[in-house]
Protein backbone atom coordinates (compact mmCIF):
# COMPACT_ATOMS: atom_id res chain seq x y z
CA UNK A 1 0.00 0.00 0.00
CA UNK A 2 1.09 3.63 -0.20
CA UNK A 3 0.28 6.64 1.80
CA UNK A 4 1.34 10.16 1.51
CA UNK A 5 4.17 10.89 4.49
CA UNK A 6 6.54 13.37 5.73
CA UNK A 7 9.90 11.27 5.82
CA UNK A 8 11.67 12.14 9.06
CA UNK A 9 15.10 11.25 7.08
CA UNK A 10 14.80 13.45 4.14
CA UNK A 11 12.31 15.94 5.18
CA UNK A 12 10.22 15.99 2.48
CA UNK A 13 6.86 14.94 1.76
CA UNK A 14 6.57 11.82 -0.70
CA UNK A 15 4.75 8.32 -1.26
CA UNK A 16 5.44 5.87 1.48
CA UNK A 17 4.67 2.33 0.54
CA UNK A 18 3.97 -0.04 2.98
CA UNK A 19 4.52 -3.55 3.22
CA UNK A 20 4.05 -6.29 5.82
CA UNK A 21 4.45 -10.15 5.74
CA UNK A 22 1.73 -9.99 8.90
CA UNK A 23 5.21 -9.98 11.10
CA UNK A 24 6.84 -6.70 10.31
CA UNK A 25 5.53 -4.19 8.09
CA UNK A 26 8.39 -1.68 6.38
CA UNK A 27 7.43 1.49 5.57
CA UNK A 28 9.94 2.91 2.36
CA UNK A 29 10.33 6.46 1.33
CA UNK A 30 10.09 6.52 -2.22
CA UNK A 31 11.73 9.95 -2.99
CA UNK A 32 15.44 8.49 -0.66
CA UNK A 33 15.00 5.01 0.28
CA UNK A 34 15.26 5.62 3.59
CA UNK A 35 13.19 2.54 5.46
CA UNK A 36 11.83 1.35 8.77
CA UNK A 37 10.20 -1.45 10.09
CA UNK A 38 7.43 -1.57 12.90
CA UNK A 39 5.44 -4.87 13.68
CA UNK A 40 1.98 -5.78 11.77
CA UNK A 41 0.17 -5.50 14.47
CA UNK A 42 -3.56 -3.28 15.70
CA UNK A 43 -1.48 -0.37 16.63
CA UNK A 44 0.28 0.10 13.38
CA UNK A 45 -2.38 -0.88 11.49
CA UNK A 46 -4.39 2.81 13.42
CA UNK A 47 -1.36 4.32 12.96
CA UNK A 48 -1.95 3.75 8.93
CA UNK A 49 -5.68 4.59 9.65
CA UNK A 50 -4.22 7.76 11.82
CA UNK A 51 -2.02 8.90 8.98
CA UNK A 52 -4.11 8.55 6.03
CA UNK A 53 -6.92 11.08 8.34
CA UNK A 54 -4.00 13.78 9.22
CA UNK A 55 -2.93 13.74 5.71
CA UNK A 56 -6.88 14.63 4.54
CA UNK A 57 -6.37 17.28 7.01
CA UNK A 58 -3.22 18.61 5.88
CA UNK A 59 -4.27 18.79 2.33
CA UNK A 60 -7.03 21.30 3.03
CA UNK A 61 -3.93 23.27 4.88
CA UNK A 62 -1.54 22.34 2.16
CA UNK A 63 -3.18 22.07 -0.78
CA UNK A 64 0.00 21.65 -2.53
CA UNK A 65 0.48 18.34 -1.22
CA UNK A 66 -2.06 17.10 -3.76
CA UNK A 67 0.57 17.29 -6.50
CA UNK A 68 2.15 14.22 -4.63
CA UNK A 69 0.33 11.21 -7.14
CA UNK A 70 3.49 8.94 -7.86
CA UNK A 71 6.14 7.06 -5.87
CA UNK A 72 9.52 9.53 -5.98
CA UNK A 73 7.25 12.52 -6.13
CA UNK A 74 8.41 14.94 -3.08
CA UNK A 75 7.99 18.68 -2.13
CA UNK A 76 8.91 20.56 0.77
CA UNK A 77 6.04 22.30 2.72
CA UNK A 78 6.92 25.64 3.81
CA UNK A 79 4.96 26.24 7.62
CA UNK A 80 2.48 28.71 6.82
CA UNK A 81 2.50 31.61 10.14
CA UNK A 82 -1.08 33.12 11.02
CA UNK A 83 -0.81 36.18 11.33
CA UNK A 84 -3.53 38.49 13.46
CA UNK A 85 -4.54 41.71 11.99
CA UNK A 86 -5.72 44.51 14.95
Amino acid sequence: MQIKDLCTHCGYWTISTIEHDDINATFTCTHCKNEFQLPWNTETRFLIRSLRQSIKKRTKEYPELRELKNPGDFIKVEAKINQTSN
